[in-house]
């Protein structure tokens, strides 16, 4: 225990040497934060350690889903729901919902996966069916499932593939990441992808911390990159989440520097914001990252310190 307690002593102190306090207001590129809270029941913060969430903007509800359990909370950040789906799945690990307020449900019993839809109270329904889905992407493994505009997103992190599919499951477009970014193919399974979104206009966003780098990818197939190793601002060490703003700026969280950084829809980078630590709006291990309609950012977190919860403004 003392060994843990002095590491992240040790990080806390490398954090403020390199320079990821908050920029200062004259740098900050018109893009302003305020720590809100963080989602909480009657018995104070919920303490996650990096779950999943679904902002449902229309409800004005956030689903979080954590250990096959999930909780529903208000627009004040209070839980007023909960289920969960021990019983009829054996791993949960992503959700979203459509624009009936039906949730879509990605589970995995044993190595098979299926997408369950089920009502606003989670009891299951039909599962889809998946058709004219390529050979080469027929043993996809997804982890991260996104519906945008009709479209649903199935992402495989660690084989660094991705479908695409209408809302009854057709399947419409595939990418293989490796062939995207000309990797090599040995290099597949010691890749991987970490943050993955997709932005208002159906951009692909991702992130892969081995090459400190987070990545657009348009329906066209053009791709543009950032990043660059290092520990000062605008640089990565550790990698994770991204998400869009609705005024196209990126936001992305280094997990090792416990900051949030801002770029702006030419990649240039405009800030950065948070420390490491658990004081009001400090984060620790800083992961996904997800943006509601009224630019409220939830932020995920390790060490069962919750989802932080701020407010973003604009100049």
């Amino acid at each position: 225990m003392k060994r843990r307690i002095t590491y992240y002593a040790l990080i806390a102190v490398v954090t403020f040497l390199t320079g990821t306090i908050l920029v200062p207001a004259d740098a900050r590129g018109g893009v302003n934060e305020q720590y809100l809270y963080n989602l909480s029941d009657f018995h104070g913060m919920v303490p996650y350690d990096s779950p999943r969430i679904f902002i449902d903007s229309e409800r004005n509800e956030v689903y979080v889903l954590y250990k096959n359990s999930v909780d529903v909370f208000n627009d004040s950040g209070m839980e007023i729901f909960r289920f969960g789906y021990e019983a009829e799945s054996n791993n949960v690990i992503d959700l979203t919902i459509d624009d009936r307020g039906d949730i879509l449900v990605l589970s995995y019993q044993g190595s098979n996966y299926r997408v369950v839809r089920c009502n606003y109270r989670g009891e299951p329904g039909e599962a889809m069916v998946f058709t004219g889905i390529p050979k080469e992407f027929a043993s996809l493994m997804p982890s991260r499932l996104v519906l945008r505009k009709g479209r649903l997103y199935l992402a495989d992190a660690s084989a660094m593939k991705i479908i695409v599919t209408d809302g009854n499951g057709q399947f419409l477009q595939g990418y293989d990441l490796v062939s995207v970014l000309q990797l090599k193919e040995q290099d597949r399974n010691n890749t991987g992808i970490t943050g993955f979104s997709i932005d208002q206009d159906g951009n692909i966003l991702f992130t892969i911390p081995v090459l400190f780098s987070a990545y657009r990818l348009s329906p066209d197939g053009a791709l543009g990159s950032f990043g660059q190793p290092g520990s000062s601002p605008g640089k990565f060490n550790i990698v994770g989440g991204i998400a869009a703003d609705r005024h196209g700026n990126y936001l992305v969280t280094d997990v090792l520097k416990s900051v949030i950084m801002v770029f702006d829809r030419d990649f240039r980078f405009v800030k950065q914001f948070s420390t490491y630590g658990t004081g009001p709006g400090e984060l620790i291990g800083p992961k996904d990252l997800y943006i509601d309609t009224r630019d409220r950012l939830y932020v995920t977190q390790g060490r069962k310190r919750g989802v932080s919860v701020f407010r973003l403004a604009y100049d």
